[in-house]
């Protein structure tokens, strides 16, 4: 079935990727689109027309088209568009649109064209789009009528000669080439309106250049090399309405450029090297709206530079030089909105440097080095908006220092470095709503601080070192609905601190170091509704402490040190909603906190230490849906601890405590949906959930049982998700999850079961899934699909007969994954209730024994793994029932022979596979009246094959038998009728390979690793060819190898055993005992101070050279003869590595004396690309 899925997946592959066309309406064309093009074949299309087609789209997408030559259609005068876009297509022939002599539009995008050219005129030819090729020449001079052209992202050097004869042309674009000058054709383009020629390496515009361009709207010159624009360039662009010049190399420019202007609205000279612009520059933009000059070098704004600009709403000088703003700087700018100045070294503004700017509503000083001065802001009539963060000489607000700013709404004061505020700073500033004082260093607020911000609505006075509030500092500030008071030093709240808010919404007061907080504090705030004062050090709220706060509904009391929570403490909240008690302290909740908060609806008290929950804790949250106990440090749950919670949804005791659930805990919760519960839980006691009903999630986490007993669950009728985390669940009784008749998906996340009991998994009739995240994370999403029950790495070590009873739809196709357990043996009938099971895994377990009949009510498995487990034999019985199995996977056991043919029943088999086992041979009819397809023989020992073993699998279509110890091929006479298409022989002790008895339909075979001789290869390799037979080859060079396949060379004899292969190595032990009695006596030599230094030379190292010749001549014949080493007790890769290093150090040690005795002779040794390959005894396919 396997093998049938690949052919007919393979020839559903090829046949759509035939060429296809098909046809459609679109709009009042009609369109015909093809796809699956390659090289040339464009078919002839054919069409009955159609009186209602008066014109044909051609598209062509989805094909790889290396070069287009003609189309052959029936109807070219009615074709008006071809969309050729990423076809790949690499050449184009010059005549091939001529024909279609009504064609407007040609896109050609997303190819690989490096040359286009057109030789004939196309009359209809409107748009031509060659965006993303690689084109470097092109010529359109026929196509006279083109009215836009788009060659975006291409090779193209220079614009000479493209457009002199397209007279129609209204749009041009050539973004992204390496274009280096504009040339002299665009004065030919007088109707052109859009001319884009960014990312370019355009360094100058001449006078001439872009002469003649009077209809010209947009101009795109950006991120480019411009380091001149010469004065008249610009003169004949009378209708220009956009330029963009940013990115650019410009340093200057001359008072005349943009004289001629008259029309534009948008001018970008961003990212330039401008150091300063002559008075009346800009005197002719009278239309001009946005100006931007950021990121240039300006360091001074003469006067007179922006006269002329009388429309202009918006300015950009940010990111200069500038230090001083003159008086009238900005003169000749009555309809500015918005001005930006940020990020200068602005340290001194001149009085009146603003006074022209009447309409400017948001100016921006922010990182500058400004000492704010009276009277500086004289003229900003209408701002709304300043912002002066980040100016970090400020120091102190002065009195007056924001005179002249009537209007003003929104003031940005942060990061100013502001140590204090004297009183009258803020005067004139009535219609001020939003003021940002965070990030300064305030220590104190005094009284009247604030005064004259009658209409402030927001105030923002976090990240100061603020320790103080003095009374009446807030007093004026009736309309401020959000004070943030958070991350400062206050440590006490006194009475009445908050005096004058009485408009006040939210106040944050977190992350402090409040350690009290008074009766009374927050007295006036009647209409706050959100309190943060968490991360603060309260280790008590007495009663009282929140009077005044009738309309609060938000209460955060977080990570505080708050050790007990008094009765009457939240008594003057009856409004609150939310409250927020987690990361405390708390050991003791007395009786009726929370009576009065009616509308609680979440209660979070995580991360405490409550120890018991006793019966009355709760009492009076009736309106509460949320309550997170989650690390409440929760030791006892007293029953009724719950009651009264009746429309609480969600309840989480994880990482609690509680070793036992007894019964009727959870009374008192009848809409509870979700469910988590504590840590460490040892009991769970008959009737624990009862109850709970309504529950849909559930999950327990570090729970340890030692088993999971009969209807633990009782009471859970609408349960449809139960989850474990990290648990060991010991063993599943029968009918642990009874009465669970909705549940639907049973998740087990790091967990573990010792046993599975017969009837644990009865009454779960409609689960879909049974899975691990271990699992999910391992494979991917996929096996979180219906039907598949996933139970990977959870330390099972036994699963009795009829477990799985009760467990899904009978009906339902079953996948079930058992692999990475600890199972050791698989019984009779195991799987019993699994009938429709299509998928059984079981590898990495340690399973030794498979009994008779196992598997025989599997009736409808098609795959079967068993790898890496510990299984010897299969008995005759043991696959019964398996007719319609598929694949049979037993890689990686211990199984020594195959006798009685125990895959007899496998009628259906296609696929098996017995790699990596201990296989010494195969029997005769060993695999009797399969349908097997692939078989997988390969990693064993076997050294003899019987003639019949094969004889009887008809539908052999591929063998692999290496890497074992076989001599000959005689067995494949036996394979009938011979239809087998590929063979690996490789890794075994094979000496000849003969093609005539290998079938007629053989095709791939793989002969390396073998003990065939060099002088024998290439005949074997040439009758192989002959025979139309693909070997396969490797990457080898050196010695031991023919066409890149291994053989061995002639001087090398063939040890086929562990005898030969220590008599080889008894040999190296001899030539390195030798090697080093040489070398002790060069060393004694050496130290004998009378010896001259070249007699030793000349004594020891001719015989020395000559062991090391030995040596690598015997490590080189060793590794070509054991490149399979499992086989053998010696690690010959270990040994071939010592021996290798042996060598090259003896060599260095050589030369490097010579060279310090000063021995001119030949020094042979020196580093060589050995002819050793070492393997480590994997298949060097792998």
């Amino acid at each position: 079935m396997v093998l049938t899925i690949i052919i007919l997946t393979y020839f559903a592959i090829t046949a759509s990727a035939l060429p296809q066309c098909s046809w459609r309406p679109y709009a009042s064309c009609t369109k015909i689109k093809c796809v699956e093009f390659s090289g040339q074949s464009l078919p002839t299309l054919n069409y009955e027309e159609n009186s209602n087609s008066t014109c044909f789209i051609i598209e062509i997408g989805h094909s790889n088209m290396s070069s287009l030559n003609e189309f052959k259609l029936d109807f070219v005068s009615k074709v008006q568009e071809f969309i050729l876009t990423n076809v790949q297509l690499q050449r184009m022939g010059e005549t091939v649109f001529d024909k279609f002599s009504s064609v407007q539009r040609i896109h050609l995008d997303q190819n690989l064209l490096q040359e286009v050219k057109f030789v004939t005129p196309l009359p209809s030819l409107q748009e031509l789009y060659l965006k993303n090729n690689r084109i470097k020449k092109a010529s359109f001079e026929p196509l006279t009528n083109l009215r836009v052209l788009i060659l975006d992202f291409n090779n193209l050097t220079s614009t000479d000669g493209l457009t002199c004869t397209l007279t129609e042309l209204v749009e041009f674009t050539a973004v992204g080439n390496q274009i280096g000058n504009i040339g002299d054709c665009f004065k030919s383009n007088k109707g052109l309106k859009t001319l884009s020629l960014a990312f370019n390496r355009v360094t100058e515009i001449s006078g001439d250049a872009l002469s003649g361009l009077t209809k010209l709207e947009t101009l795109l010159l950006d991120d480019n090399r411009i380091r001149k624009i010469a004065p008249n360039a610009f003169d004949s662009l009378i209708s220009l309405d956009t330029i963009n010049l940013n990115k650019n190399a410009l340093y200057s420019l001359s008072v005349n450029t943009f004289n001629a202007l008259g029309v534009l609205r948008f001018l970008s000279l961003e990212s330039n090297r401008l150091t300063s612009f002559e008075p009346g520059t800009f005197q002719n933009l009278s239309r001009l709206r946005n100006l931007e000059l950021g990121q240039n070098q300006l360091s001074r704004i003469k006067n007179g530079t922006f006269r002329g600009l009388d429309t202009i709403g918006f300015i950009d000088l940010s990111h200069q030089m500038l230090q001083e703003l003159d008086e009238d700087a900005f003169d000749g700018l009555p309809n500015l909105n918005y001005l930006d100045l940020s990020v200068n070294m602005i340290w001194k503004i001149k009085p009146n440097a603003f006074r022209n700017l009447a309409s400017c509503l948001h100016l921006n000083l922010r990182h500058n080095l400004l000492l704010l001065q009276p009277n500086v802001f004289n003229g900003l009539k209408q701002v709304h908006i300043l912002e002066l963060g980040g100016n970090r000489n400020l120091g102190e607000l002065p009195l007056n220092g924001f005179n002249g700013l009537e209007t003003i709404s929104m003031l940005d004061l942060s990061n100013l470095t502001i140590k204090s505020i004297n009183y009258g700073a803020f005067n004139g500033l009535f219609q001020l709503l939003m003021l940002d004082l965070q990030h300064n260093e305030l220590k104190i607020i005094e009284a009247e601080t604030f005064m004259g911000l009658s209409d402030l609505q927001i105030l923002d006075l976090s990240y100061n070192l603020i320790e103080e509030i003095r009374a009446n500092a807030f007093y004026d500030l009736h309309k401020v609905t959000t004070l943030k008071l958070n991350k400062n030093r206050i440590k006490g709240l006194a009475k009445d601190s908050f005096q004058g808010l009485r408009s006040l919404m939210m106040l944050d007061l977190s992350n402090q170091t409040v350690l009290s907080v008074e009766p009374s504090s927050f007295m006036g705030l009647d209409k706050l509704v959100t309190l943060s004062l968490n991360g603060n050090k309260l280790t008590t709220l007495p009663p009282g402490a929140l009077s005044g706060l009738k309309k609060l509904t938000n209460l955060d009391l977080s990570a505080n040190k708050i050790c007990n929570i008094s009765s009457k403490v939240f008594d003057d909240v009856p409004l609150l909603e939310v409250l927020y008690l987690e990361e405390n302290a708390i050991t003791t909740i007395e009786p009726n906190s929370f009576l009065q908060l009616s509308r609680l609806v979440s209660l979070n008290l995580s991360s405490n230490n409550l120890g018991t929950l006793q019966e009355s804790t709760f009492n009076g949250l009736s309106a509460i849906t949320t309550l997170d106990l989650d690390s409440a440090g929760i030791i006892h749950i007293k029953m009724g601890a719950f009651r009264g919670l009746e429309a609480l949804t969600n309840l989480d005791l994880s990482a609690n405590f509680v070793s036992a659930i007894f019964a009727k805990t959870f009374v008192g919760v009848p809409e509870l949906k979700t469910l988590r519960l504590a840590e460490r839980t040892e009991l769970l006691q008959s009737n624990a959930f009862e109850g709970l009903a309504a529950v849909q999630s559930f999950t327990i986490t570090n729970c340890h049982l030692k088993a999971l007993p009969e209807a633990v669950f009782k009471g859970m009728a609408g349960l449809e998700n139960l989850i474990f985390e990290k648990s060991d669940l010991g063993a599943i009784q029968a009918k642990a999850f009874d009465g669970l008749l909705n549940l639907r998906h049973l998740l087990f996340d790091n967990t573990n079961i010792t046993n599975i009991e017969p009837g644990a998994f009865s009454g779960l009739g409609n689960i879909r899934y049974v899975s691990t995240t271990i699992f999910h994370l391992n494979y991917g999403s996929s096996y979180y699909q219906r039907n598949h029950y996933n139970f990977y790495k959870m330390s099972i070590q036994r699963i009795d007969r009829g477990a799985f009873t009760g467990l899904g739809k009978p009906d339902y196709g079953v996948h079930l994954h058992l692999d990475g357990n600890q199972l050791f043996k698989i019984v009779t009938d195991n799987f019993l209730g699994l009938e429709s099971m299509r998928t059984l895994t079981l590898s990495e377990n340690v399973i030794e024994e498979l009994q008779p009949n196992s598997f025989q009510t599997l009736k409808y498995l098609t795959i079967l793994i068993l790898n890496a487990n510990k299984i010897q034999d299969l008995q005759p019985d043991v696959f019964n029932g398996l007719a319609a199995l598929v694949n049979l996977e037993l890689r990686c056991n211990k199984i020594k022979s195959i006798s009685g043919n125990p895959f007899r029943p496998l009628k259906s088999l296609s696929l098996l596979t017995i790699a990596n086992n201990s296989l010494t041979e195969l029997p005769a009819n060993a695999f009797e009246q399969l349908t097997i397809a692939t078989l997988n023989i390969e990693a064993n020992s076997i050294r003899s094959i019987d003639p019949n073993a094969f004889s009887k699998l008809p539908g052999l279509f591929y063998l692999n038998i290496s890497h074992n110890e076989l001599t000959d091929t005689d067995f494949f006479k036996s394979i009938i009728p011979f239809r087998i298409r590929g063979l690996d022989l490789s890794y075994n002790h094979l000496k000849e390979i003969n093609p005539l008895i290998l079938g007629i339909f053989l095709r791939r075979i793989d002969i390396n690793g073998n003990n065939i001789p060099c002088e024998n290869l290439p005949k074997i390799l040439m009758n192989l060819k002959a025979s139309s037979i693909a070997y396969r080859k490797y990457p080898l060079s050196g010695l031991g190898s023919f066409d890149n396949v291994s053989c061995v060379p002639m001087q090398f004899s063939l040890p086929k055993n562990e005898a030969s292969v220590k008599e080889d190595f008894s040999g190296l032990e001899a030539l390195l005992n030798e090697t080093d009695e040489i070398v002790e006596a060069i060393v004694g030599d050496i130290a004998d101070s009378s010896t001259d230094p070249n007699e030793v030379a000349e004594k020891h190292f001719g015989p020395l050279e000559k062991r090391v010749d030995e040596l690598r001549m015997k490590a080189n014949k060793i590794n070509i003869r054991y490149r399979s080493r499992h086989a053998y007790d010696v690690d010959v890769y270990q040994a071939l590595l010592i021996i290798l290093c042996v060598v090259f150090c003896l060599s260095q040690f050589m030369g490097v004396y010579k060279k310090c005795v000063g021995n001119q002779t030949n020094i042979r040794f020196r580093r060589e690309q050995s002819e050793i390959e070492l393997f480590a005894g994997t298949n060097p396919s792998s």
